[in-house]
């Protein structure tokens, strides 16, 4: 009986704990004139993340763009 409940919790404690998520590193380049200017570094979950982060980093660090792109 005390192993089946043991082993409950244990399920119910992975299930809560969920999967976690895997950040991968992204190359974001700042494009001025359509041209690559300066390129920053960003951990994101998506393309679309590292974009959005990359774009706050670089203001942050007063970088001028007209586009990012991230691989």
């Amino acid at each position: 009986m005390k192993k089946s409940i043991m082993s409950a919790i244990v399920f119910v404690m992975l299930i809560a704990s969920g999967a976690p998520k895997a950040s991968m590193s992204y190359e974001c380049w700042a494009y001025v004139g359509g041209s690559p200017s300066k390129m920053v570094h960003v951990s994101a979950d998506s393309s679309s993340e590292a974009v959005k982060l990359a774009k706050k980093k670089m203001d942050k660090l007063k970088i001028k763009y007209n586009s990012v792109k991230c691989k």
